[in-house]
Parts: C-alpha cells; sequence; structure tokens
C-alpha cells in the first residue's frame, strides 16, 4: 500500500480542534456539497490557520509558527474554488493575498493554487504544494466559537502526528474542567533494523504535566508548557487537537467515549489523502467489506492505479505481516504500570478506538496504527505510518540525519466516512 505515502493526514504540529457538530449520518455523501463553515487546522510542519468555506469562496488567516510555538507571520487568503472531482478534491485558485509581519519580515505572499477537501460542517484539509510557499497539509475540524466555556474532562486516545517523530499514539486524561493540568502516556517502537519485530517503548517522562494559563479567545486556548507556547481547542462534543512548535508535532485526540469499534467500518466507504515523507500527497477511497472473524478486509485506491487489498484488525488480533511483525500490544512496556493510566487501561490493547492494518507486501516494511472515532454518525480515522529510519535518511522536521536510528513517523493520513 505505498506504506512509505500512506495514507492521509497528521501533521507536524497539531492542533486541537472541534466540533459542536458533525455531518449527521443516514443516506448520502458526508462529502457532498459544502457548508458554510470555519474550520481551525495544523499542518504537518507546525502552523495553525483558521479556513472559512462558503459555497465555492475560501477565506484563510494562516499563522506561519517557530520551533518555539511564537508566530512569525501571517498569511490572509482569499481563492475560489472549483467543483470537486472524483475523489472529492477541489482545486483553489488564489484571488488576493497579504501578510502581517509577527517575530519576521514577511516572505513574498502566497500565489497559485491549493486542494481542499471538506467533509461539510465536519472536517477539512488543505494541501498547499502548489501554492509557492513550503508544501504542508492542514487538517482540522469546524471550529467552535464557545469552547472556552466547555467543560472538557474525560479520557481521550491520540495520535501523535507529524513526520519524523518517534512518539506514535497514547492517551490523555483532564480531570477538571479546563486543560491546566493533565494526566498523559505516550508510546511508540523502536527496533535494531528494518526487518526485527519492534519492541513498544513508554516514552513518557512525568505522567502529569501543568500547563501556564494564556488565555482563551474565540474558543482557541493558548498555553505554555517549558517555554513553548501551544495552541488548543477542546470541546466537550469529545475531539482535542494540541497545536505544538514547529517541527515537534503535534496530536488529534478525541474522548474514548466517542471510539469507533471494527464492525463501525463494516461496508462502509472513505474518502481521504496520504502525506508522505518521500513522496507527494495522494488523494485516496477506501471500501471496507464484512467482518471475517476479528478482521475486515478492504481495498485502497490511489488516483490512477489498481485497487490494493489490505486488513484491518483491533491491536488484541494476530497479524499476518512479518519481517518485520507488530509488537505484542497485550504486554505493557516499561515502566508504564507504574503509572495511573494504567489502572484502567493495562495495556495498548485496552487503549480505546486504536486499530492496525495487515496484509502488506512482502517488499514493504512499513508498518500502520490508526485512530478512529464516530462524529455525527459517521467514522473518522487518522492514522500514521513507521518505518525504520537510520542517519542515511533525513529527517524531515529537522533536516538533519535521523539520530538516533529507530522507527519515526513516516507518513500521516486522514478518511472520513463518505
Amino acid at each position: 500500500m505505498k506504506m512509505n505515502s500512506v495514507i492521509v493526514f497528521l501533521f507536524g504540529g497539531a492542533l486541537l480542534v472541534l466540533l459542536g457538530s458533525c455531518g449527521g449520518g443516514g443516506g448520502g455523501s458526508a462529502l457532498s456539497g459544502s457548508s458554510n463553515s470555519t474550520y481551525a487546522t495544523t499542518s504537518t510542519r507546525g502552523d495553525y490557520a483558521e479556513w472559512t468555506l462558503s459555497g465555492s469562496t475560501l477565506n484563510a488567516t494562516w499563522q506561519v509558527i517557530n520551533n518555539t510555538g511564537q508566530t512569525d507571520y501571517t498569511f490572509s487568503i482569499t481563492a475560489n474554488c472549483a467543483a470537486a472531482d472524483a475523489f472529492n478534491l477541489r482545486t483553489c485558485t488564489i484571488s488576493t493575498s497579504s501578510c502581517t509581519a509577527g517575530l519576521l519580515a514577511c516572505p513574498t505572499d502566497p500565489t497559485g493554487t491549493l486542494q481542499i477537501m471538506e467533509a461539510p460542517g465536519v472536517a477539512l484539509f488543505v494541501n498547499t504544494d502548489p501554492m509557492g510557499v513550503s508544501e504542508q497539509l492542514h487538517v482540522g475540524f469546524v471550529k467552535n466559537n464557545n469552547a472556552c466555556a466547555d467543560d472538557i474532562s474525560g479520557d481521550y486516545t491520540f495520535i501523535r502526528t507529524g513526520l519524523g517523530v518517534n512518539e506514535n499514539f497514547g492517551m490523555y486524561r483532564i480531570s477538571a474542567l479546563d486543560e491546566l493540568n493533565i494526566l498523559h502516556s505516550d508510546f511508540g517502537f523502536d527496533a535494531p533494523d528494518s526487518v526485527t519485530t519492534p519492541s513498544i517503548i513508554y516514552r513518557t517522562g512525568t505522567e502529569s504535566e501543568s500547563f501556564t494559563d494564556d488565555g482563551c479567545v474565540n474558543g482557541v486556548r493558548s498555553r505554555t508548557i517549558s517555554g513553548n507556547s501551544l495552541r488548543l481547542m477542546v470541546t466537550s462534543s469529545g475531539l482535542f487537537v494540541m497545536d505544538l512548535p514547529a517541527g515537534q508535532g503535534g496530536l488529534l485526540s478525541f474522548k474514548t467515549s466517542n471510539a469507533a469499534s471494527l464492525v463501525d467500518f463494516a461496508g462502509r466507504s472513505f474518502t481521504g489523502i496520504s502525506f508522505p515523507d518521500n513522496a507527494p500527497p495522494e488523494a485516496l477511497r477506501a471500501v471496507f467489506g464484512a467482518p471475517t472473524s476479528n478482521r475486515i478486509d478492504f481495498n485502497v485506491t490511489f488516483p490512477g492505479s489498481a485497487p490494493q487489498s489490505l486488513d484491518i484488525m483491533g491491536l488484541a488480533a494476530t497479524a499476518t505481516t512479518s519481517g518485520p511483525g507488530y509488537p505484542d500490544f497485550g504486554v505493557a512496556p516499561g515502566t508504564y504500570g507504574t503509572f495511573t493510566l494504567a489502572i484502567d487501561y493495562p495495556t495498548l490493547e485496552d487503549i480505546p478506538g486504536l486499530f492496525k492494518f495487515d496484509g502488506f507486501d512482502v517488499s514493504d516494511s512499513g508498518r500502520v496504527i490508526m485512530a478512529a472515532m464516530k462524529s455525527g454518525g459517521k467514522v473518522i480515522g487518522v492514522g500514521m505510518v513507521y518505518n525504520y529510519r537510520d542517519s542515511g535518511d533525513t529527517n524531515p522536521s529537522t533536516g538533519a540525519p535521523f539520530n538516533p536510528a529507530g522507527l519515526y513517523n513516516t507518513g500521516n493520513f486522514i478518511i472520513f466516512e463518505e
């Protein structure tokens, strides 16, 4: 499945977002038509943007973020968007753009085109490749301007985003009405080479973290930790995205009560996009069959290519893929068992809403972990591809060789039920 370039979304620094309402269930495509909605997004680099799409008009405010989380400069963009193609992608041509200096002077204003895909009133992603600025994928959900007042306490499953990072997924617990004090667990993988079955690594240093409150405006919280600025939008509906400084990656999270189960994929079709570290982004369509034992087969199609057949399964199911295989997700890694979250989630198999893919070609050493949620009667999946990288490979988040060698996020993706 082109696992070095696998499936869609997620970003290099992710913002938290989300939603009060999501496109409803029932018949028809969730991606057809267009809403009049504003979406808060983060990007593969770690930038934060807000995009308002009304019919064929797209307006955007895009903050370019540096490695401490501060705003270097801000783009303002207006574009005219064409109708969706067969993969639900729309090409938008920039009509006007400007830049406001922040910590740095402005570069050349963006020109040209960009590509978007919208699940109206739910989510949006934007590929900036043709714009004359750095190629990025922005992904996010419909903005809730009233989220500052929401009770966001609860447990959240997250996927870490951003190319070149080695913390991949885990849990957050917000115990109070706000997120100034949280518990978290972060897991990654490591192996001595590209064919050995990896070990799971518990990468959390301290389970408890405290943020400095820098305010909340129009649903977007600003926080500081260890001198770094973060942006979050979390709502009581259960979605949570955190925008970390450039190069550090980010995370997309959802309340465990919103987690999808394997049967939620049965007989459903999805559209999405992949964003790898070694090839251009690609649109995709995934069509899932009926459950068979503990898995569901599905076909993935990229533009101009034949369908590829894979399986989706929970972390507890036995995969046939080898060289490398998946680790045993039923064994708690390292010191994880001594921490608070391990009481309710003793192993990685117990974390709600996590899946793995199986059935890769023997020449493909990439492996996939995906988190999936249900929102408004529809299923949304976000995932990451991990591959072995060493000093002969360049980390796209730093521009330097990977150090140390190990398993890193080499691609992200998002899929939305049609």
